[in-house]
């Protein structure tokens, strides 16, 4: 019976010891990811001062053009992939007429009978205060059209049609946080270009056009089509769009999308940060 018992005693500890060891384990590898999103977080955050550093300094941006195209970065053992927008080169929602509204949803591939409507819903959405409502900008989640412009992107979300997919796509090449008219060609991502309508032949023979000129120290060209010409424009904006995908040496990843507005500074005095966003 002795024996029997410590038997029990010993397996019950096994038991316990094992637990416990699993115990730590987990907590262990909790504590390891926390701090390795936290490094990776901190990367992503050193990425976004780092191109802010470039596009401050005039001389600098010639060199990185706030353009969208994307560079790469290594620091610490991590690597670091920047891309970098002038508002000026991103769909203003809030001063994007019917006919640019109508291209977007058109190479987004909303289907033709549900364009206007969309369009019509979008500039409800942002009508006057005090001007009638139509009642079809909003969602079921809101009573009526906000009659205000956009505010953030997510507000696109609530306009009535807009599906995720849809919204997904124009967040990516539209922009709210400027008051600039138009498309400047020079600054556009080549996204931008494709959603204007422009070929495929065309938006590449520009790019490497305009990569040339980079190269050279000279101003972009001016983009030569018929085709979305009536959307272009040479406006510059001092609001920044910045996303960085962040990567350590372990492989932990975080990518962080920033949206600062220099206000016509060169030191940072005056920066403000009107969006950011963390995700993986």
């Amino acid at each position: 019976m002795v024996l029997v018992i410590v038997l029990w005693i010993v397996t019950l500890l096994a038991v316990m010891a094992g637990g416990f060891a699993y115990s730590m384990r987990v907590e262990t590898r909790l504590a390891t990811s926390a701090v390795e999103r936290a490094q990776a977080r901190a990367l992503a955050e050193a990425g976004v001062a780092y191109a802010l550093a470039w596009q401050l300094d005039p001389e600098a941006q010639k060199q990185w053009p706030p353009n969208g195209d994307p560079r790469e970065w290594t620091l610490g053992g991590g690597r670091l992939r920047i891309e970098v927008t002038n508002a000026s080169g991103l769909v203003n929602l809030n001063t994007a007429d019917a006919e640019l509204l109508k291209v977007l949803l058109k190479t987004a591939g909303m289907d033709t009978g549900d364009q206007d409507r969309v369009v019509e819903a979008i500039l409800d959405w942002r009508g006057n205060p005090g001007d009638q409502q139509m009642f079809h900008g909003a969602g079921s989640a809101a009573p009526g059209p906000k009659s205000a412009p956009f505010e953030s992107l997510d507000e696109l979300e609530q306009i009535s049609g807009m599906t995720r997919e849809l919204y997904e796509r124009l967040a990516n090449i539209a922009t709210v946080y400027s008051s600039h008219s138009g498309v400047n060609p020079g600054l556009a991502p080549v996204q931008v270009l494709q959603a204007l309508g422009l070929d495929e032949p065309i938006i590449a023979d520009y790019v490497r056009t305009r990569a040339r000129a980079i190269a050279d120290g000279s101003p972009p060209p001016p983009l030569q089509s018929d085709t979305g010409s009536a959307f272009f424009s040479q406006s510059r904006s001092s609001v920044y769009h910045i996303a960085v995908m962040a990567e350590t040496e372990s492989g932990t990843a975080v990518i962080v999308k920033a949206v600062l507005d220099t206000q016509g500074g060169t030191t940072g005095r005056d920066l403000r940060l009107l969006s950011w966003r963390e995700g993986r």
